[in-house]
């Protein structure tokens, strides 16, 4: 009995194919890549390819057909078709990382963060974080406090008005929040209203 692995061994020793493109070691990053430009034997053979591998390129999809929509619409198979990323949404998950960072946050939690930003925006979810706040101030945790802490009700006294990194991340109401402008989702309900 003659396994799969065999058949396909015998199979490409007869096509004469090497089974993959030649690959090339990256310097710098120490990175294998694989040659996007196929080789004769590859190409001589193209009626020979599974239909998936003979897929072109979306630039050559632009050049020879101008009616198929994957190259039109780069957000097809996002959300709310999937659970990626729309172009909308990476936009806004940038300005909301850009904005974290620069008030403190670590990277990797300002990622994090930004990251469960995008999946309240699509549940809909009201609660805000105090990075997203027009009032909040400071540069580093230790230094973050509410400038409108009155409203908020976040202290008694002007001089009590710093605020704990965890409040700062936590999802929550507050009767003092105030949007920051880079952190509004126009783009995104805009995009979800025309689906």
């Amino acid at each position: 009995m003659i396994t799969w692995a065999e058949r396909a061994k015998a199979a490409i020793a007869q096509t004469g194919l090497s089974g993959t493109a030649k690959t090339d070691e990256t310097v710098a990053m120490r990175l294998l890549a694989v040659s996007a430009v196929p080789t004769e034997a590859v190409s001589a053979t193209h009626e020979r390819l599974s239909s998936v591998l003979a897929v072109p390129s979306p630039a050559v999809l632009e050049k020879h057909d101008s009616s198929i929509a994957v190259t039109k619409d780069p957000d097809r198979w996002c959300w709310p078709q999937s659970s990626a990323m729309n172009g909308a949404e990476i936009d806004t998950f940038t300005a909301r990382l850009h904005q974290f960072t620069d008030k403190g946050l670590a990277r990797n939690d300002g990622e994090s963060l930004a990251d469960k930003l995008v999946l309240r925006d699509r549940e809909s979810d009201d609660r805000r974080v105090c990075l997203e706040c027009q009032h909040f101030a400071g540069h580093g945790p230790g230094s973050w406090r509410c400038c409108n802490w009155q409203t908020a009700g976040v202290a008694l006294r002007s001089r009590d008005a710093q605020l704990p990194a965890v409040l700062v991340v936590q999802l929550q109401r507050c009767d003092g929040f105030t949007a920051h402008p880079t952190s509004t989702l126009q783009g995104t309900e805009d995009e979800h209203d025309r689906h």
